[in-house]
Formats: C-alpha cells, sequence, structure tokens
C-alpha cells in the first residue's frame, strides 16, 4: 500500500474511508488516546489486513479491494484553530464475478443480459478531513465519486427465479417453448371463449324458446279461460236459441273440458229442454247404470229389503234421442221379483221412467246432477233410487 506524506494520518484516513465507500458520507470520532497513536505510530494500531478484511465485509459480494492509497493534501491547519489534515483515500475495487442485469421475466424464467465481466476494476475516491479536538480525532469522508457501483448489477445467483443468459442456446431453446406454451395457452384461451360464447347463445336460445313458449302457453290458457267463460255466458244466457246452439256445438265436438263443461251447465240449467239434451247425451254414452237404493223411514222393512236385493243396475240396450225411448234391462241379485228383467222406458224432459215384470222405476233430475226418485215392486216396500250424473 501507497502511503504518502504522513504515515501515521494514511491509516487513520484509510479506516474512515471504508465506511464512506457506501454510506456516501461518514464521520468518525477517534478517541483521545489517537493523539498518543499518532506518535506512537498509527499503522501499528491499524494494519493493512485488519482494514482490508473491514472494507471487503462491507462491500457486496462479487466487489472486493485490491489496494487502499492515502494521499495528503494540503495542510488546513493554517485556517483553523484547531490541528488539521487533509487526504485523498483511493480504494481500488475489482469485480469478482460477472454481473447481469434483468432483461424480462416469463413465468418462472428470468431471462439476463450481461452488465459487466470479472475483472472489472474501478476507483473509489474520497476526500479525508481530520481534526483533532478535545475528545480526540475527527475523520470526515467525503466521496467524490458517488453512484460508482450504480447499474453494475447482480451476479446470476442473486437475481429471482431461473437465470437464463440472452444469447446462449439455452435461452433460445427456453424463448422457443415459452412461445409454443403463449401459443398453446392462447389456442386454450379461444377454444375456452369459443365454447362459453357457444353456451352462453344456446343458454340464450333456450331462454327466448322457453320465453317464448310460456307466452304461447299464457295466450293460450287465456285464450281457453275465454273460450270456457263465453260457453258458460252463453249456456246462461236468456237465449233458448244461443242456449242451445252452445251445447250442440260443445257436445259435437271433441274437446273433452268444453263438453264437460257444457254438460255440467246444463244439467243445472232450469231450462228443460237444455237439460232434456244434456241427458239424452249422457244415456245414450253408458251401456250399464249403477242404481243406488235406500230406505224410507216409513217403512222399517225397507233397509233389510235394501241389503237383500244388492246392487241395482239399469242396463241399456237401445235409445232413441229423438223420443226418449229406452229399452233394456233393469234388476238386482235377490228378491225374483226384482231380478234382471226387459224394461221399456221414456225420458220426458228432465224425468225418467222405467217399467220392468213387477217393478217401476220413476227419476227427476235435481240440481245437484242426479236422478233422484222411487222404486217401487210388488210385494216389496217403496225405496228410494238414485242415479249419479258423473
Amino acid at each position: 500500500m501507497k502511503r504518502p506524506g504522513n504515515g501515521r494520518f494514511a491509516g487513520c484516513v484509510a479506516a474512515c474511508g471504508v465506511a464512506a465507500l457506501l454510506a456516501g458520507g461518514v464521520v468518525l470520532a477517534l478517541p483521545s488516546g489517537y493523539a498518543l497513536a499518532a506518535e506512537a505510530g498509527i499503522a501499528e494500531l491499524l494494519p493493512e489486513a485488519v482494514l482490508r478484511a473491514r472494507i471487503e465485509a462491507m462491500l457486496p459480494a462479487p466487489w472486493r479491494i485490491e489496494s487502499l492509497t492515502v494521499e495528503p493534501l494540503s495542510n488546513a491547519a493554517a485556517q483553523s484553530p484547531e490541528p488539521q489534515a487533509e487526504a485523498r483515500v483511493t480504494a481500488k475495487l475489482v469485480l469478482g464475478a460477472p454481473t447481469y442485469l434483468v432483461d424480462s421475466r416469463e413465468g418462472p424464467v428470468t431471462f439476463l443480459r450481461p452488465a459487466a465481466d470479472a475483472g472489472l476494476a474501478k476507483s473509489w475516491v474520497a476526500t479525508a478531513l481530520g481534526t483533532r479536538g478535545a475528545n480526540g480525532w475527527t475523520v470526515t469522508l467525503t466521496p467524490q465519486t458517488p453512484g460508482l457501483l450504480e447499474g453494475i448489477g447482480k451476479p446470476a445467483a442473486e437475481l429471482p427465479g431461473r437465470t437464463v443468459v440472452l444469447g446462449t442456446a439455452e435461452a433460445k431453446s427456453l424463448r422457443e417453448q415459452l412461445d409454443r406454451d403463449a401459443a398453446q395457452r392462447l389456442a386454450d384461451d379461444t377454444e375456452r371463449r369459443r365454447r362459453e360464447e357457444e353456451r352462453l347463445a344456446q343458454q340464450t336460445a333456450a331462454a327466448k324458446a322457453e320465453a317464448a313458449r310460456a307466452e304461447t302457453e299464457r295466450r293460450a290458457v287465456e285464450a281457453r279461460i275465454a273460450q270456457l267463460a263465453d260457453l258458460r255466458g252463453k249456456l246462461a244466457g236468456n237465449d233458448r236459441a244461443v242456449r242451445l246452439a252452445a251445447f250442440e256445438a260443445a257436445l259435437g265436438g271433441n274437446d273433452p273440458a268444453l263438453r264437460q263443461t257444457a254438460m255440467e251447465a246444463a244439467l243445472q240449467s232450469r231450462d228443460p229442454v237444455v237439460a232434456n239434451l244434456a241427458l239424452k247425451d249422457w244415456i245414450a254414452r253408458r251401456r250399464a247404470v249403477p242404481v243406488q237404493l235406500y230406505a224410507t223411514k216409513e217403512d222399517p222393512s225397507s233397509e233389510v229389503v235394501v241389503q237383500n236385493l244388492g246392487p241395482m243396475t239399469l242396463e241399456i240396450d237401445g235409445f232413441s234421442p229423438v223420443n226418449g225411448a229406452l229399452a233394456g234391462k233393469l234388476g238386482a241379485p235377490g228378491y225374483s221379483i226384482a231380478r234382471p228383467s226387459s224394461i221399456v222406458g221414456t225420458l220426458a224432459q228432465t224425468e225418467l221412467a222405467v217399467n220392468s215384470f213387477g217393478c217401476a222405476l220413476t227419476l227427476r233430475l235435481t240440481e245437484h246432477r242426479t236422478l233422484d226418485g222411487l222404486l217401487r215392486c210388488q210385494t216389496l216396500p217403496t225405496l228410494i233410487a238414485r242415479i249419479t250424473l258423473d
């Protein structure tokens, strides 16, 4: 190491220059014992090996100190009442490994650009001013080369991710692989978006179709309600011709709902003509009609007769809607007098009269959509009879 001028002061300035290398400016207060050390020889107190070790410990890993030089400058003691000394400190720094700058990052891969080669030398320069006061020596270092180590980058090991240097075969291979991966991701994203758009279009079309179907159904329901309401209105109107026409139109069609509505309205109508048409249509569509029998309070034995007779049935073999003439059989399992036998009958307006051997059945339409009346047989008590118009 070159030590021009006062060798004892040079050692102190060199030691103080270590901190200024990174801090940009350092003030060191030396103990008062340094006044005596100056006389004894400061070089022996701070050897070069100790200074080098301290400076290199403070430098970034790839840098090392090759040499330290302290050059005395003009003595400032003449302009100051206190003892002073000024010197220039020069540290020669050498880069121990190549450094790089980050060019780009793609996923886990970091592409690097070479920044500096190993062996690059830099000279760090500072001005040292030493002043001795009551507490000893104080040394101030003022760097003359700020930003000396900026922009030189870092070793590859200190940079994040998988580092690859541009221009190498590995970088070329990785770049091609990354481009393929990016192209595949783009294709996958495009396909995904296409599927999503297609699915959205299908959902939109399905929603529109469902809305159209619901609207069509709503309109059909409203039209149906209006149709049934119109039929009921005509059947309940005061014009008999309109009632008859509406009833015949409903019964002549193939619409079960209209037929059922017309039948219900006609059977509950007070118009005997309309009710007669409904009864004729109902009888014409039947082949066997159950007849329910009930006992009377006037004859206590009628309860036993009802139980012994069993279910009575009116079998219809022929019916004329023109004049209401009825032919068939009427009977029940019990009692020979009431066993099935041929009958003749007539539907006149809303009354049905049936005669068989020894028995007569007479019924009349009620507001409850039933034919109620009496069954009279020889040697048997009179019974209440009912046919339900289902």
